[in-house]
C-alpha cells in the first residue's frame, strides 16, 4: 500500500481515537474528525464511506491482532505455577496493556452495533475452543465442553484485565500474571489468605 495511504488513514484513525476521548461515538461526525485530523472531507471519503465504516476498519483491526497474538500455548500447560506459564499469562497480560487507552476508549463506548469487549471475549475463545477440539488426547465427550471452558477462560481473562486497567495505582503484569495464577490453582478464600 502506498505510503501516503497508511499516513493518511492513520491521521484519520489517530482523529477518531481523539474525538472518542471527548464525546460518545453517536455524537461523531466526520466533520469532527476531519478538524481534528485536519485533512478536508473529500481526503476522508476517499478511505472510508462514513464513520460506520472506519468503526469496522479500526475494530476489525483490533480483532485481527488479538487473535494473531493470542497465546493458547498455555493449554498444554501441567502445572500452572511453573515459571513457563507465568512467562506466558505475563507476555499476554503485557499485550493487552500495549494497547491499553485504545482498548478502555472503545470498550466504554456505545458503537452503535457492535461491542468490542464481547467481540474480543469471542474472538479468544474460538480461537481456545478451536486448540481443544483439535487435541487428540481429548476424549470427543469432553470436547463437547470445550465451548464452555474456552469461554470461562475467556471471560476470566478480560474481567481481570479490565480490573486491572481500572487500578488508580497498577502493579505489572508480572504480578496480575501470578494473582491470576494463584487464583486459578488455590481459590478465592486461599488465595486472598495467602496459601
Amino acid at each position: 500500500m502506498d505510503l501516503r495511504i497508511v499516513k493518511t488513514r492513520e491521521l484519520i484513525v489517530e482523529a477518531f481515537f481523539d474525538c472518542l476521548r471527548t464525546m460518545n461515538f453517536p455524537q461523531v461526525t466526520v466533520k469532527h474528525m476531519t478538524q481534528m485530523a485536519r485533512i478536508n472531507r473529500s481526503t476522508f471519503y476517499k478511505h472510508f464511506e462514513d464513520k460506520y465504516q472506519l468503526r469496522d476498519y479500526v475494530l476489525n483491526g483490533i480483532l485481527e491482532d488479538f487473535e494473531t497474538n493470542l497465546e493458547t500455548d498455555f493449554l498444554f500447560e501441567k502445572d500452572l505455577e511453573d515459571e513457563t506459564y507465568v512467562q506466558k499469562l505475563e507476555l499476554s497480560l503485557e499485550n493487552f496493556r500495549r494497547y491499553k487507552q485504545e482498548y478502555e476508549i472503545l470498550w466504554n463506548q456505545l458503537l452503535l452495533g457492535r461491542n468490542l469487549f464481547e467481540e474480543m471475549i469471542e474472538a479468544g475463545a474460538a480461537k481456545l475452543e478451536q486448540q481443544i477440539r483439535q487435541n487428540p488426547g481429548i476424549r470427543a465427550d469432553r470436547k463437547k465442553i470445550a465451548g464452555w471452558y474456552a469461554r470461562l477462560l475467556m471471560n476470566n481473562l478480560f474481567v481481570s484485565v479490565r480490573w486491572w486497567f481500572s487500578q488508580q495505582e497498577p502493579f505489572g503484569a508480572k504480578e496480575m500474571a501470578r494473582m491470576i495464577i494463584r487464583h486459578m490453582s488455590h481459590g478465592t478464600i486461599p488465595t486472598l489468605l495467602g496459601k
